[in-house]
């Protein structure tokens, strides 16, 4: 059950979340930003069910605390809204790519009504910096005339995706990533990954449970395995190899993002390799990441990481994955050519 108590590594926005609650100051919008998967959404729902928990009524303390605000979970309450069946919580959220005029029009339309059984109603509108212009000015509207007895909660990765006026009018509450060893345990202890597996993952994850297992599902480490021994190979590959490299990454679009992110990580993990190998992503690679690391500059690594991120510009900007690959891999090899005669037969890729 979603309560407080099942969000991880998020101290700072859960206590101001039950600060508000204890307090009586709840203010009619709030703002979360943040990464994705890091406890944006099971919040927001969490606070709709302290905001209407019937079970700790009958024990609630003389002098709330916040103890005395975590909902129950178990009231009729508390059950509907975790099945997102209660008919005071609504959610809004992107249809297709966006949201759009229609949906906040409709919403502006339930909210003229009295909420049916919620002492306090709450609209959770999910991946808001997807409003379009129309519905983003709606929802202004909206802002600026807050219906009684409802609270508005929109979540976006960060403030600059959203309109200023927004923003200004909501009271802003950032969610951080989860810190690896957190992100290693939950995935140890809830979902049965093994401990050298689950934090080989939460290094990759950035923080975000939700990608950590998406990669479990789509058996992104096998594949990071096999990226990394091209990365690996990169000195000793023949322009033609390079150019099959950046043709077999780009028929996948929809990868291409992890693909680059994991890139980045191995050129992060070259540039830290000499000064702070405990905090290496790629704990696995030591080895061969420190046998590259000694041969390589920190102009060459510069060099890199400058070409990766025009290659990421350009995939935002539309422009052919594959083109842009081609020209990412044959500025990454010409740095890495020195290692050439170091790397070819090390263990790790045999």
């Amino acid at each position: 059950m979603p309560g407080f108590d099942s969000i991880i590594d998020q101290e700072r926005p859960i206590r101001i979340l039950t600060s508000l609650l204890v307090n009586g100051t709840l203010p009619h919008a709030l703002l979360f930003t943040g990464i994705e998967g890091v406890g944006k959404k099971t919040a927001a729902v969490a606070l709709a069910m302290a905001c209407n928990c019937t079970g700790r009524d009958a024990e609630a303390a003389p002098v709330p605390s916040p103890a005395a605000v975590e909902p129950c979970g178990q009231c009729a309450a508390c059950r509907k809204i975790a099945a997102g069946t209660h008919p005071d919580i609504l959610r809004v959220s992107p249809a297709g790519a966006m949201i759009k005029i229609d949906q906040v029009r409709e919403l502006c339309q339930l909210l003229t009504m009295k909420p049916y059984e919620a002492r306090v109603r709450v609209v959770i509108i999910a991946d808001a910096h997807t409003l379009n212009a129309a519905a983003g000015n709606a929802l202004l509207k909206m802002l600026e005339e807050p219906p009684a007895r409802t609270v508005l909660i929109l979540t976006a990765p960060q403030t600059g995706d959203l309109l200023p006026t927004i923003v200004s009018r909501c009271q802003h509450i950032r969610f951080k990533p989860i810190a690896r060893h957190h992100l290693a345990a939950i995935l140890t202890r809830a979902y049965g990954v093994d401990p050298p597996e689950a934090s080989l993952t939460a290094a990759l994850a950035g923080g975000s449970l939700t990608r950590a297992l998406s990669m479990r599902r789509s058996e992104w480490l096998q594949r990071r395995s096999w990226l990394m021994s091209q990365l690996a190979a990169l000195p000793r590959q023949s322009t033609a190899a390079l150019l099959a490299l950046a043709e077999k990454l780009s028929q996948s679009r929809e990868d291409l993002p992890d693909a680059l992110d994991l890139i980045a990580s191995w050129i992060r993990d070259l540039a830290v390799m000499r000064h702070a190998p405990e905090s290496l992503i790629h704990q696995d690679l030591r080895e061969l990441m420190l046998a590259i690391s000694q041969t390589m500059s920190l102009e060459a690594l510069t060099s890199a990481m400058g070409a990766l991120q025009e290659a990421r510009q350009r995939i935002q900007a539309n422009a052919n994955p594959r083109l842009t690959l081609e020209a990412l891999f044959v500025k990454m090899a010409a740095p890495l050519d020195q290692t050439k005669n170091l790397l070819p037969g090390h263990p790790r890729f045999l």
